[in-house]
């Protein structure tokens, strides 16, 4: 997000005698919102949509955010879909595009930049993937930035290594007080989850899926409830422990769309086509 927009934040709270515990809850750390507002750094758009809420702005206000949080939600189904058509040009215009747009390495933009070169493949994917190991293992306590990080390159990384990231961290996170901390480690989780079905290593797999399950305690949280669906519908068709799964699998994508999730039907579409192809599952006609 832009300074601009921090300021915007902060400027409605103090206008407003708004505390920060009154904005952020138990859901935003008071420490995450500081470095929002004084070091620009980035939030997710589920924490500022719930920040506005908590504001209880005017419709005049609110209108004041919404181009940007439609932009960034819109870059992202950008990014998905141009992955999805693995054109290398526009996944390098994209890149490039993203990087203007940063104001550090690993912000929000930054990290999209990054995935979508590690999507390229050749020579730019093997020296931004050479770039991320370098740095991840000079780090001696990952912090939630890290734990994204991994994920970008998990697909590369040996089974032993993902169980021993996915231990470690998921006994310091995982504690329902620290629900940014559950947020990154779903991400993880999730990550993990599906790199361990198409490893077919379907006791970690399920493993990680029963710590991904104890995570959805916040129903609020619609990205974090969208994940272990899919992750867990995704599991199931691999498995076949649920008849029609397929079926499920479908409607899910189709309720994404309907609530114009589109990144999100995106990812379920090209994780199921993974494993089809893995494990020659059924045909879905997506459309």
């Amino acid at each position: 997000m832009t300074a601009n927009f921090s300021t915007l934040v902060e400027e409605f709270r103090q206008k407003k005698g708004l505390t920060m515990q009154e904005i952020c809850g138990d859901v935003i750390s008071h420490s995450s919102y500081s470095r929002f507002v004084n070091k620009n750094q980035a939030l997710s758009a589920d924490k500022l949509l719930y920040i506005i809420d908590q504001m209880d702005l005017s419709f005049r206000e609110v209108g004041m955010f919404d181009q940007i949080i439609h932009l960034t939600n819109a870059d992202k189904v950008r990014m998905a879909k141009t992955i999805d058509s693995g054109d290398s040009r526009a996944m390098a215009q994209l890149a490039d595009d993203f990087t203007k747009k940063s104001q550090r390495e690993y912000d929000t933009y930054g990290m999209m930049s990054i995935r979508l070169k590690l999507k390229m493949g050749d020579k730019v994917a093997q020296q931004q993937t050479e770039k991320l190991r370098k740095y991840l293992f000079q780090v001696d306590h990952w912090d939630y930035k890290e734990m994204y990080l991994f994920t970008l390159i998990i697909n590369q990384m040996p089974t032993s290594l993902i169980q021993m990231v996915v231990k470690h961290t998921y006994s310091r996170a995982a504690a329902p007080l620290y629900l940014e901390r559950n947020l990154n480690l779903t991400i993880l989780l999730d990550e993990a989850h599906f790199e361990f079905l198409k490893r077919g290593e379907f006791g970690l797999a399920q493993e990680t899926l029963e710590q991904l399950t104890g995570l959805v305690i916040n129903k609020t949280f619609q990205t974090v409830v969208a994940f272990h669906a899919i992750s867990q519908t995704l599991h199931q068709s691999v498995m076949k422990t649920e008849p029609e799964i397929n079926n499920k699998i479908l409607r899910l994508y189709r309720n994404l769309l309907d609530v114009q999730s589109d990144y999100l039907a995106i990812r379920i579409k090209t994780r199921y086509e993974e494993l089809k192809n893995i494990y020659d599952l059924p045909e879905i006609a997506w459309m």
